[in-house]
């Protein structure tokens, strides 16, 4: 009768503890344990009610008193555990699983929560082990979810596809599945199929802004900018605590070169969150803008951006592993790529920049920064030359100067590893892994990626650019290799004191290039590079196809819009005052209109400034593919380079079409492009020394339709001359013998 009135009780303190009733039900429990001081399994239950109420400690005290009663009892061991896990004592609890698993190998719950344990301690390859083991227990466990997280952060993209959706076929339609495949989708670099399944984590969960951040993100990427602003506005209206939103935001705006509110959102976070250094880092950057009014908007901006980055330098302070972290975060995701833009020598902002780069990557990972490399004085072994990248696909970078290393050096004496950061693949992403010794693909996890750069034990690290992939600035901020290189695919120093060398071009730097780097500067042959022409495609294309007039004298302004200064704005409406009928043709941002508009904006103003209209002169195309670009070339007249950041692969590509080329060198290699190219052509007649014998170069050309002529036939004849030089191949082989030979290992 007395056991009997036991279970009554016991069973009704378990019914309310299943209803929630539990205050009632701990009531219930504490008055059994008066009556049955011994019975270990209401110690076990009562425990369970502490933990529900978050009364963890006390909660842990019973559990602790049914072990010591049975010490055998597997429930108590595996709820210690969890209660342990739920309070924070992640290491401790890892025992108790393991002991519960010990006196019960057949419960998947056990297997399951000491997967998380070891995923929250990063140990991922153990925890996959124990996620696994659930399944095989119980096919339908809650693990594939588990084991989606984990494979995408080991950069395991389908596998994480495949075990979120079969977590998704289990539970059904799940707004946390679908976000985090949206979040794989994204990093995978396919923005539509990430756009998709943020959609439909959104359908099922309105108020989820985790989702609506993350789908801005991935509209911000597709140049959506409205589209990504009106998600970070759904996350401010759902809370105001999700900070990561409105940085974004920030960026957002910051990217449409709207850089005061940009900036105020920026300073908003920080008035909250002084040292949320992602925020103070990207207000750093906001004012390296995209398009800049005039002169002194420019000279303003540089300022700025000075003081902010010494702001930088002095406040950063490692306090805990979230701002090492954050700090982390904030490198490469935001760089002052536009800094470039402005004109001027770089060499000291840059030094300042890269000290600081190298610090927060030193913090992150102490035992790559302090390695150092000794090799042997003969090396009988073919050297090993790593190429990292995001560009091993159809792009500028690949052009010059990925292309012409991975082709033509020796294979014999070198052997190329290829290590690809990017996501978009093309028939050049075949080519370049079918020209690599070993081509390494598909990682998007840093350390993963830099641990197999130290496993293939390189004596050379290339980049052929630094400061346009988040991924390759963070390795190059490591010291991987005993010699470390970059190259012009973006072409400024870059400030980093684990970069050695710059690779550059004997016609393109002046003769004071030295103080422009703070690597070494190696001045290769001729243009420095290896260039293999792309051919046109024979393509019939009139003007009013794109909408150009049929007679009009056309010149060709395709460079990027950011590379052209508004000190130079005025040659265009002085060159249009000497010519009756002539056209500019400009090529849209990629950023979207309200770049463009502004900087249409601003010719408009030079244009009036001569008594002009620029709606008469000026047209600004959209975005073309390579075949409509080609066409283009083809249709016009003259290519007009940008004397503040010259052309390089734009040049190249009107000379391909035979198109006569003016152009105005400047101080630094980045505005020397045009000008190195037309050197080595012998064709200096279009090589301006003055903005105004530019001007009277391109009204010469306009108006002399016979120059035009003679100029296009000339650059037909001799323009091979500029295409497959091994002088620089060769050149380039040398300096890595030779400076690996200045190198020794100790006996």
């Amino acid at each position: 009768m007395k056991e009997r009135g036991f279970n009554r009780k016991l069973q009704h303190a378990l019914d309310l503890q299943g209803r929630g009733e539990l205050e009632k039900a701990e009531d219930i429990l504490r008055n059994l344990i008066d009556d049955y001081p011994k019975n270990f399994a209401v110690y076990n239950y009562l425990g369970t009610v502490l933990r529900m109420r978050q009364e963890f400690d006390e909660a842990i005290e019973y559990y602790r008193k049914a072990l010591e009663l049975n010490p055998k009892y597997f429930e108590a061991y595996y709820n210690l555990a969890l209660t342990l896990q739920a309070k924070g004592n992640n290491e401790e609890s890892i025992l108790y699983y393991e002991k519960a698993i010990d006196l019960n190998p057949h419960f998947a719950g056990s297997y399951h929560n000491l997967g998380k344990a070891l995923q929250l301690k990063d140990n991922l390859d153990e925890a996959i082990v124990y996620y696994e083991k659930a399944i095989g227990l119980n096919p339908n466990f809650a693990s594939y979810y588990n084991l989606g997280e984990i494979y995408h952060k080991k950069g395991c993209y389908h596998e994480a596809i495949e075990n979120l959706k079969r977590a998704n076929q289990i539970s059904g339609n799940n707004e946390l599945v679908y976000a985090k495949l949206g979040s794989v989708y994204y990093e995978m670099g396919y923005l539509d199929d990430a756009i998709e399944y943020y959609k439909k984590a959104l359908q099922i969960m309105t108020n989820f802004p985790a989702a609506y951040n993350n789908l801005g993100n991935v509209f911000r990427e597709k140049g959506l900018f409205q589209e990504a602003l009106d998600c970070y506005q759904a996350v401010e209206t759902l809370t105001q605590n999700f900070i990561e939103a409105k940085l974004n935001k920030g960026i957002t705006l910051m990217e449409l070169g709207d850089t005061q509110a940009a900036v105020k959102v920026f300073e908003t976070i920080l008035e909250n969150n002084p040292d949320y250094i992602l925020a103070g880092w990207a207000k750093c950057m906001a004012h390296l803008q995209v398009i800049y009014e005039d002169l002194s908007h420019i000279e303003n901006a540089r300022a700025q951006y000075r003081r902010e980055l010494q702001k930088l330098r002095e406040q950063i302070c490692f306090k805990d592993a979230n701002y090492t972290r954050d700090a982390y975060e904030a490198v490469g995701n935001l760089q002052p790529f536009f800094l470039a833009c402005q004109g001027e020598n770089d060499r000291e902002l840059q030094r300042s920049y890269g000290d600081l780069v190298c610090k927060i990557i030193a913090e992150k990972y102490p035992e790559i920064t302090d390695k150092s490399f000794i090799l042997s004085e003969s090396l009988q072994e073919p050297i090993r030359i790593g190429i990292v990248s995001a560009h091993f696909y159809h792009h500028s970078v690949w052009k010059i100067p990925l292309r012409g290393w991975i082709e033509n050096i020796d294979k014999n004496r070198f052997h190329i590893y290829g290590y690809y950061t990017g996501r978009r693949k093309d028939s050049i992403t075949d080519t370049a892994r079918n020209q690599c010794y070993r081509f390494i693909e598909d990682i998007h996890n840093l350390e993963k990626l830099f641990k197999t750069i130290q496993e293939d034990n390189l004596h050379v690290l290339m980049y052929p650019e630094i400061g346009m992939d988040p991924i390759t600035l963070r390795l190059a901020a490591l010291r991987l290799a005993p010699v470390q290189c970059v190259s012009l695919g973006h072409p400024d120093t870059t400030g980093l004191p684990t970069i050695d060398y710059y690779l550059s071009s004997e016609l393109m730097e002046p003769y004071d290039a030295n103080e422009h780097y703070t690597e070494q500067l190696i001045r290769l042959p001729n243009l420095g590079f290896y260039y293999e022409p792309s051919v046109p495609h024979d393509i019939e294309m009139k003007r009013e196809e794109l909408g150009l007039p049929e007679n009009s004298v056309l010149y060709l302004c395709s460079h990027a819009l950011f590379t052209y200064l508004p000190q130079y704005d005025e040659l265009y409406p002085r060159i249009a005052r000497n010519i009756e009928d002539c056209t500019f043709v400009f090529i849209s941002s990629q950023k979207g209109n309200m770049l463009t508009n502004r900087f249409y904006s601003r010719l408009k103003k030079a244009f009036t400034k001569f008594g002009l209209k620029a709606s008469d002169f000026v047209v600004i195309l959209p975005r073309l593919d390579q075949l409509k670009y080609y066409a283009l070339n083809c249709l016009c007249d003259v290519f007009l380079d940008t004397p503040g950041w010259s052309a390089n692969n734009s040049t190249f590509e009107a000379i391909a079409c035979n198109v006569p080329v003016i152009t105005l060198p400047g101080k630094l290699m980045r505005q020397r492009h045009a000008a190195a190219i037309l050197t080595m052509m012998g064709m200096k007649d279009t090589i301006a020394s003055s903005l105004d014998e530019y001007i009277e170069l391109a009204v010469h050309l306009g108006k002399d339709a016979e120059w035009r002529k003679y100029e296009s036939e000339k650059i037909a004849k001799i323009k091979h001359s500029i295409y497959r030089d091994k002088r620089c191949i060769t050149a380039l082989e040398d300096f890595f013998e030779r400076v690996l030979s200045k190198k020794t290992r100790k006996p």
